[in-house]
């Protein structure tokens, strides 16, 4: 069950952190710090939040030791970490921890035969599980979901309502679909037709793998190629609102911000972080641990470890300073043209002489 309460003691000790302060206080909800009132524990870890530290209602704030040393109310205590961000995570979810309950399969669910289900699986109202689908030990299809022909789900994996894995489709171990998500539909592929002018559909005969510990968002759609593969590695995590072309590779660990895409056979190293509504061509190459801007349009390939922004992107820091100057661009052009009426002036006073 949901925790209710815990010491602040207890809570130091999970996360292996420091109290400072009262360690017997009784904290009986996370919220955050702008918010939070007595009985209450926040977290700072973005900088932006730093004042409110000074200001909180909060019994309990979970901060970094540097934070540490700032002012914060003497009703407040603090618990030290290293990390508060991921601090917060691993309390939140210990508080919220709900054991999952098993259902079984509902008799308004459709299952073929030839499907193949492990143990503790929950197949709920309107699932469709198609001919020679394996199913994990403990996977969650929820209402709607649908697992097409030959299709494997590892272990542990929810499929939110919904959710789409087309056939031949492999999703791994502990990963989650959420709402609308859809898995191997048919790459964007068409020949143009110079007779016609119309246009001749390429068959997608290829297919889609997500490894395991991968999320996936509502209505984000991950395309099978239209030969060989499309891949997301290990452990990425992909928001809303996200596609993926066909034949596209993403590397482990990545993070793909709403409304992004990647077009058809690039590439997406390890540890990228793509922002919110950038596009990235086709056949392009992103390096390990880059960082791709919001709203960059990504042209050309992006060296590992380096940032990038703008449309067509450039170097992070060159972009910025390229964005603010943008802004200046009516004042730069007012005194430009006060420049040249008074050089004009001094030309004809000159010439005149």
């Amino acid at each position: 069950m949901p925790v209710t309460s815990m010491r602040l003691s207890e809570i130091a000790d999970f996360l292996e952190g420091e109290v400072v302060g009262d360690p017997a206080i009784e904290i009986t909800a996370i919220l955050p710090v702008e918010a939070a009132a007595a009985g209450a524990i926040a977290f700072i870890s973005n900088r932006k939040y730093v004042r409110s530290l000074a200001t909180t209602k909060a019994s309990a704030v979970l901060v970094s030791p540097e934070l540490a040393e700032l002012p914060h109310p003497e009703t407040t205590s603090l618990v030290v970490l290293d990390d508060p961000y991921m601090g917060f995570a691993k309390l939140l979810n210990h508080w919220t921890y709900v054991p999952r309950e098993v259902t079984g399969i509902s008799p308004l669910a459709s299952v073929d035969p030839s499907a193949k289900l492990g143990a503790d699986v929950n197949v709920m109202p309107f699932v469709y599980i198609g001919p020679d689908a394996v199913i994990g030990d403990r996977v969650d299809l929820h209402p709607g979901s649908y697992v097409g022909k030959g299709s494997v789900i590892g272990e542990d994996t929810i499929l939110g309502p919904n959710a789409v894995v087309h056939h031949d489709c492999e999703v791994g171990e502990r990963c989650h679909l959420y709402a609308g998500a859809v898995i191997g539909s048919d790459g964007f592929g068409f020949a143009p037709d110079r007779v016609t002018g119309l246009h001749l559909k390429i068959p997608q005969i290829g297919r889609t793998v997500i490894e395991s510990d991968v999320e996936i968002g509502a209505n984000s759609t991950v395309d099978r190629a239209s030969m060989g593969e499309t891949r997301v590695g290990r452990g990425t995590k992909i928001d809303n609102l996200v596609q993926l072309g066909h034949a596209v590779q993403v590397g482990m660990g990545c993070f793909l911000v709403s409304q992004s895409g990647v077009s058809g056979s690039s590439k997406v190293g390890h540890g990228v972080m793509i922002a919110g509504q950038a596009g990235i061509a086709g056949h392009v190459n992103i390096g390990d641990g880059a960082t791709i801007g919001a709203k960059a349009g990504v042209h050309a390939d992006v060296p590992s470890g380096s940032s990038v922004l703008g449309s067509p992107a450039f170097e992070g820091e060159r972009a910025k300073r390229s964005l603010a100057a943008i802004r200046k661009l009516p004042e730069f052009r007012r005194r430009l043209r006060n420049a040249e009426r008074r050089l004009e002036a001094l030309e004809s006073t000159l010439s005149s002489s």
